[in-house]
C-alpha cells in the first residue's frame, strides 16, 4: 500500500516536472518567436524605406514635370507673345502697303476719270461736229420697241437731229402689238370695220403703217391709199405711242413724210421683232425701192449678240434691200451707223460681227 507520503512526492514531482518543462519550451520558443518578430521587423524597415525612396523618386518626378510643364508653359506664352507681336507688326505693315496702295489706286481712278472725261469730251465734240449736211435732203422716221435702252435711242435721235436731215419723231411700239393676242385682234377688228382673221389683221395694220409714214414716190410696189389718221387710231387703242420731242411734225401731219425708216432693236424683244418688225421690213421691201429701211441692233450684256441683225443678213431678200448695223453703242458703232445712212440707198451691213462686211463701208 502506497502511503501518503509517495502520493505527496509524486504530486511535487509531477509538477516540478511540468514547471521544468514549462521553463525549458517557453525560453525556446520565446528564442524562435523573437527571431521571427525581428526578421518581419527587418523586413518591414526594408519596405518602409523602399516605399520611401519609391515615394522620393515619384515626387522627384513630379517635380521635374512640373518644371518642365512650367517651361513648357513659358516656352508657349514666349512664342504666342512673339507671334502676336509678329502678327501686329504684320498687320501694321498690311495697313500701311493698304493705305498706300488705296492712294495710288484713288490717284490711278482720278486719273483715269479725268482722262476718260476728256476723251469723252473729245468724242461728244466729234460726235457733234460730225453730223453735220450727213443726211441732208432726207426725212426720217424713227421705230423701236418700249423697254429698249432709251439713253441709245436718244443718241440715235440725237444723231438724225443734228445731220441736216428732218427728223419726224419716234414710234414706240408696244408689246401689245402681238397678232396672236385676242384683245389686239379685237381691236383691230373693230378699228377696220369688219371679221378678219390674224392674218389679214396683221397685214392690214402692217401696210396700212408703211403705206401711211413713206412718201409716195417711195412706194414704187404699192398700190394701198394712204390712211393718214391710222398711226393716231393705232395709238388710241394701245399698240404705239408717238414721241414727238425734236420732231419737225406733229403726230397728224406726219403721213407720207418719211422716204427713210430706221428700226432699233434688242434681243429682249425677239418676239416683237419676229412678229412686228421683220413683217414690216419684208412689207417695205416689198412695196419700196431698195435702201428706204435701216435696222440697228442695241446689245444687251448676257445676251447673245447678232438675234436682231442675223435675221436680215440671212434672208436673201432683205439683206439686199436695207442696211444693218450691229454695234450702235460705241462712239465707232454710231460713226459707222451716221456713214452706213449717209450711203443709203447704197445697202451695206456694218459692225463687228462675222456676218458684217466690216465696220465702215469698203
Amino acid at each position: 500500500m502506497i502511503n501518503l507520503r509517495y502520493h505527496i512526492i509524486s504530486i511535487v514531482a509531477v509538477f516540478l516536472a511540468l514547471g521544468i518543462g514549462l521553463a525549458l519550451g517557453s525560453t525556446f520558443v520565446d528564442s524562435i518567436l523573437v527571431n521571427e518578430l525581428e526578421d518581419q521587423v527587418d523586413k518591414f524597415e526594408a519596405d518602409r524605406q523602399e516605399a520611401i525612396t519609391q515615394k522620393d523618386v515619384a515626387l522627384a518626378a513630379k517635380d521635374a514635370a512640373l518644371a518642365a510643364k512650367e517651361l513648357a508653359v513659358e516656352a508657349k506664352n514666349e512664342i504666342q507673345r512673339g507671334a502676336a507681336a509678329q502678327v501686329e507688326r504684320h498687320q501694321t505693315e498690311l495697313a500701311g502697303e493698304r493705305d498706300a496702295a488705296k492712294t495710288q489706286r484713288d490717284a490711278l481712278i482720278e486719273q483715269s476719270e479725268i482722262d476718260v472725261a476728256a476723251h469723252n469730251s473729245l468724242l461728244n465734240t466729234i460726235e457733234m461736229m460730225m453730223p453735220r449736211a450727213r443726211l441732208g435732203g432726207t426725212s426720217w422716221i424713227l421705230l423701236a420697241p418700249t423697254g429698249i435702252d432709251s439713253a441709245l435711242a436718244w443718241k440715235i435721235r440725237d444723231l438724225l437731229t443734228r445731220s441736216d436731215g428732218e427728223y419726224l419723231g419716234t414710234l414706240w411700239i408696244e408689246p401689245t402689238m402681238n397678232f396672236d393676242n385676242p384683245e389686239t385682234l379685237d381691236a383691230l377688228n373693230r378699228l377696220y370695220g369688219n371679221d378678219q382673221d390674224e392674218m389679214d389683221a396683221a397685214d392690214l395694220t402692217i401696210s396700212g403703217i408703211v403705206t401711211t409714214l413713206l412718201v409716195q414716190d417711195s412706194l414704187t410696189n404699192s398700190d394701198m391709199e394712204t390712211t393718214p389718221m391710222l398711226i393716231s387710231e393705232l395709238r388710241d387703242i394701245g399698240l404705239l405711242r408717238f414721241d414727238r420731242y425734236l420732231s419737225t411734225r406733229a403726230l397728224e401731219s406726219i403721213s407720207n413724210s418719211a422716204n427713210r425708216v430706221l428700226v432699233i432693236n434688242d434681243p429682249g424683244h425677239l418676239d416683237l421683232h419676229e412678229g412686228f418688225f421683220v413683217p414690216l421690213l419684208q412689207q417695205i421691201s416689198q412695196t419700196a425701192e431698195a435702201g428706204i429701211a435701216a435696222l440697228a441692233e442695241v446689245a444687251i450684256e448676257g445676251r447673245s449678240r447678232g438675234l436682231i441683225v442675223n435675221r436680215v443678213r440671212n434672208d436673201s431678200l432683205l439683206a439686199q434691200s436695207l442696211s444693218t448695223f450691229d454695234d450702235v453703242a460705241s462712239f465707232e458703232g454710231r460713226l459707222s451707223l451716221l456713214l452706213g445712212l449717209a450711203r443709203l440707198p447704197a445697202v451695206g451691213h456694218y459692225g463687228d460681227l462675222y456676218t458684217s462686211e466690216g465696220r465702215f463701208s469698203q
